[in-house]
């Protein structure tokens, strides 16, 4: 009795001990599945190769339009106005007749110049005539050349002077509003008005003294403003500072822009590309891989399956392209859609594969 009751109390023990180990082992495995983690799935993102390519060496800048001849016109000869010929804003060829000064003074004294001078002719012909025969001296001769030549001056002097009392167009330009009326009187160099050449501006800008090399005359520029989106207008390259601004390390240039269709106007400001030339072989990748950080700019490289972070200097950029000048080399594999998803170190899958 006694060794039937022993086994039963062993058969117990040996129970409890296997319940123990068991309940250890199972512990024992949940504790490190939970410690390891679940196995993380990989992001499908859109990928693309650094490649080579050419890109244009271009320089932005902010430029303003001003026209390639502006004057204010002004009366060489004091008087009164007597008629304004043309209207304000009116496009006048060069020549065109534009305010009249009162000029019959003017007219009258150009005249009676023109008598004397005309008398002096025919009186120093005659005495000529008469040296040659001897019946007069080579002294009265002299004489006459002399008054003829101060009688033709004063000709001239006065047939200029009348001729300046009607202001013409010096150009062919746009006029401004006129400063006068018909009856006020005007000085020598007063202003009445503005005549401008809007059919040929030129856009004046500066660039970064860093493009020296490149800089020639002849490029092409492109011009955009806010007042015309999405068109382009263009120029070319006219002139190049011969010294470098000290104040702030740039280049000033002008260049040509024509304006046959009036759309564009002086004083006007414009966002200016000036194309310099293009470099070849650069390693390029699209432009959307770029993620900006507060330290600069990063793609995320794909190495072995996996997302790894890589900062990056860019040089040029086209419309959808990057220059890369350091953090990637010729082949390399970046994600160019998805980044939001990812971070560094995370498995990544092409959606090409998936």
């Amino acid at each position: 009795m006694m060794n039937a009751f022993r086994t039963k109390k062993s058969k117990i023990i040996s129970i409890i001990l296997l319940g123990i180990v068991l309940a250890t082992a199972w512990y024992m495995v949940k504790y490190r599945h939970a410690k390891a983690g679940p196995v993380q799935d990989s992001v499908v993102v859109e990928i693309d190769k650094v490649k080579l390519g050419n890109i244009p060496i271009e320089a932005q800048s902010v430029g303003t339009l001003v026209a390639s001849q502006s004057i204010q016109i002004s009366p060489e000869v004091a008087g009164q106005v007597a008629r304004i010929l043309v209207n304000d804003g009116a496009f006048v060829k060069k020549g065109t007749p534009l305010i009249q000064i009162e000029d019959t003074v003017k007219k009258v004294k150009a005249e009676s110049a023109k008598a004397n001078f005309h008398y002096s002719q025919t009186n120093y012909n005659r005495l000529v005539i008469l040296g040659k025969k001897g019946v007069i001296s080579q002294q009265a001769i002299d004489q006459a050349l002399a008054d003829l030549k101060e009688k033709k001056a004063l000709a001239e002097e006065n047939r200029v002077l009348a001729e300046k009392m009607l202001l013409v167009a010096p150009f062919d330009g746009t006029l401004g509003k006129v400063k006068t009326n018909p009856g006020e009187f005007v000085a020598v160099g007063q202003q009445i008005a503005t005549l401008t050449d809007i059919k040929n501006l030129r856009v004046e800008y500066n660039i970064s003294e860093k493009y020296l090399a490149h800089i020639k005359k002849g490029q092409l520029v492109t011009l955009t403003t806010t007042a015309y989106p999405g068109k382009e207008f263009f120029g070319h390259v006219a002139y190049v500072a011969p010294t470098i601004n000290t104040e702030d390390r740039t280049i000033s240039l002008y260049a040509d822009v024509p304006n046959a269709s009036g759309m564009l106007t002086a004083g006007l400001f414009v966002n200016v590309k000036h194309v310099l030339g293009k470099d070849s072989n650069v390693l390029m990748i699209p432009a959307v891989s770029l993620v900006a950080t507060i330290d600069g700019q990063q793609v995320f490289k794909v190495i072995q399956g996996k997302a790894v972070a890589v900062p990056v200097k860019i040089g040029q950029r086209t419309i959808d392209q990057v220059q890369i000048t350091q953090g990637l080399s010729l082949n390399d594999v970046v994600v160019t859609s998805g980044q939001h998803k990812i971070k560094d170190g995370t498995p990544v899958k092409p959606k090409s594969e998936v």
